[in-house]
């Protein structure tokens, strides 16, 4: 038998026994294909999948990464796939992702870039030794973050290519969520602004690395906080502003420095428009700022175009409309796809079938409070192309953001609204599904905000609701009460000096809880955890006496597969979808496990007929 048939013989099998749950078998069978054709993509793919069945995710990993590191034509599966494994399971041995493979992944579009990023920078942390060493450095004491970050830039040339670029590029396509990287990556920044009078920017390395720091500063809403020291360099620096524009490299290192700290329109004034990069130098240099110039002016071109319903008058509203203007939240990137069906697979976990049937044909689907649109677009393509999905907000720049991103991401079938969710039935529609995630504990009253969805809810349509914990919450509202606390409507320059105070401080404190969180590594969310101008929080008891009050029936939580399979162990006789009570008793036990918030479904209770 020849090897190429033998090889398919050998993967034909294999797929056999993966659609019927036998990995162990499936795994084997594409081990002795791979030994006969080792350079085989979707051997590989496969392999990966079955290995990732099977629990063993590093494996899984490592098989994908090893697809990348040889650049297949199509890069995308194995890169989306990377992404979600990345994002459902922890990695502890790092050894497993290789650089070039990453940069690969990192380089692939329409696929999810923070868990990649996340993962190259861990990388880094831990398996290159002059990384660790400027890391452990600052933790110790032994190094000022200035010294660590200056030693580091003299050993930048000992990174190989392939973690030059990843480094970068996980600096330009994500937000560093590590606060040891945070540290060195300050502290290196720090070393460019104030050794930024020589020629180290002429290093074609540290150049790079400049821009993508610039890049991580727009991503992280220049969250990073600055000594006095930096402070004094930053205004010291003088740019000009016409010397810039014809190239002079001199200018473009001052304005690099101090793009480094700053927006890019509190740099030089009149700010740099679309029509002043034409002779900017270098190319790279000129490249960057185009693509961010470019996209500011689409926002605000959007801005304008965005239709509006009703007339902003609720003091909270408004209050809550500011905060969101100022500082759109999140300044998200990229968005992962969801697979067609996975939707409609959840959900039977969670009722019968026919309750959901409705969503696979034309639909109508509310996003009430979508922010800057990432949830929206994840809901239309879970939804497919006939639903019809409106996304509404308080805040024009944040519909700003989403009205642009959709158009990035292609897609087309959500308009955006300014409306307040207060006045939502002025649109004069009802909606077969309504999405309301992290919204409604930021009005004046929950409960009347939810009412108010309620009434443009048709009569079979399902709820998704998201709202804050009490419970897993406590530690946030203690910082309230913190004598640094510096108030909700305090300025970017006082957050980022409490958030540093946070991020600082011993690990028993109440702010460890907050160093945990996801929404501490960029200012736009921070502020959102923290600082919010209106934030409410409530218990599992208050949301059954509303589903109570309204004639609701709750239809399961959106939570971890292992968190559901220890409510199931604790709870053996409950429902799949448990009841809200033992939940409320299952909480108490494992107080972290909303950490993130009540994610639930629910539905009208169904009313007997009249005879």
């Amino acid at each position: 038998m020849r090897k190429r048939e033998t090889i398919a013989q050998l993967a034909e099998h294999a797929l056999r026994l993966a659609q019927v749950g036998e990995f162990d078998g499936a795994a084997a069978f594409f081990e002795q294909a791979i030994a006969l054709d080792s350079s085989n993509f979707d051997l590989q793919y496969n392999l990966a999948i079955v290995e990732e069945n099977l629990g063993h995710i590093g494996r899984a990993a490592s098989l994908l990464i090893q697809v990348l590191q040889r650049k297949p034509p199509s890069p995308f599966a194995a890169a989306a796939r990377l992404s979600r494994l990345l994002t459902r399971y922890r990695i502890d041995d790092s050894k497993v992702i290789a650089p070039a493979g990453l940069v690969t992944a990192l380089q692939t579009r329409d696929v999810a870039l923070q868990p990649l990023t996340e993962a190259g920078l861990q990388w880094l942390s831990t398996q290159n030794a002059d990384w660790r060493d400027g890391i452990g450095r600052i933790a110790s004491g032994e190094l000022s973050e200035l010294d660590s970050g200056r030693a580091m830039l003299g050993k930048l040339r000992h990174l190989g290519r392939a973690e030059h670029e990843m480094l970068c590029l996980c600096l330009r396509e994500g937000i560093v969520k590590s606060i040891e990287n945070e540290r060195l990556l300050t502290g290196m920044r720090a070393a460019l602004l104030i050794g930024g009078g020589g020629k180290f920017l002429d290093d074609r390395d540290h150049f790079n690395l400049a821009l993508a720091l610039m890049v991580q500063g727009w991503n992280n809403d220049h969250a990073w906080a600055e000594t006095s020291q930096e402070t004094a360099a930053l205004a010291a620096l003088k740019i000009d502003r016409a010397a810039l524009l014809v190239g002079d490299m001199q200018a473009t290192r001052a304005f690099l420095c101090a793009a480094l700290y700053r927006p890019l329109e509190q740099i030089v004034t009149p700010p740099l428009g679309a029509e002043d990069m034409r002779a900017l130098k270098p190319k790279s240099f000129r490249e960057t700022l185009s693509a961010q110039i470019m996209e500011r002016a689409a926002r605000d071109a959007a801005a304008k175009s965005i239709p509006a319903v009703g007339a902003l008058c609720d003091e909270t509203s408004l209050k809550v409309a500011r905060q969101y203007e100022a500082s759109p939240y999140p300044r998200w990137k990229t968005v992962q796809q969801s697979a067609p069906g996975a939707l409609q697979r959840y959900l039977s976990r969670l009722m019968p079938a026919d309750r959901f049937a409705f969503m696979d044909g034309e639909c109508d689907i509310l996003i009430a409070g979508c922010g800057t649109g990432q949830q929206a677009l994840m809901s239309a393509t879970a939804h497919g192309p006939k639903a019809r999905l409106l996304a509404i907000d308080i805040s024009r720049a944040s519909l700003a953001y989403a009205s642009v991103m959709a158009a990035r991401e292609k897609v087309t079938n959500v308009s955006f609204v300014q409306v307040d969710i207060l006045d939502v039935a002025q649109l004069g529609r009802c909606f077969d599904v309504i999405y309301c995630v992290g919204v409604l504990h930021h009005m004046a009253d929950w409960r009347v905000g939810w009412r108010a969805l309620l009434s443009c809810l048709k009569p079979s349509g399902l709820m998704n609701i998201a709202l804050y914990s009490a419970t897993a919450r406590q530690g946030l509202r203690d910082l309230r009460d913190d004598k640094d606390y510096p108030g909700a409507g305090c300025t970017d320059a006082a957050a980022r000096v409490y958030r540093r105070l946070l991020l600082l401080r011993a690990d028993e404190t109440p702010a460890s809880y907050v160093r945990q969180s996801r929404d501490f590594f960029a200012l736009n969310t921070f502020r959102d955890l923290v600082l919010h101008e209106s934030e409410a929080t409530v218990t599992i008891e208050e949301i059954a006496q509303f589903l109570d009050d309204e004639g609701l029936v709750f239809r399961g939580f959106t939570l971890d597969k292992n968190v559901l399979q220890e409510f199931a162990t604790m709870f053996p006789a409950a429902a799949p979808a448990g009841t809200l009570a033992d939940w409320a008793a299952f909480e108490q036990l494992k107080p972290h496990t909303f950490d993130g918030m009540y994610y639930f479904w629910v539905e009208r209770e169904e009313k007997p007929a009249v005879e």
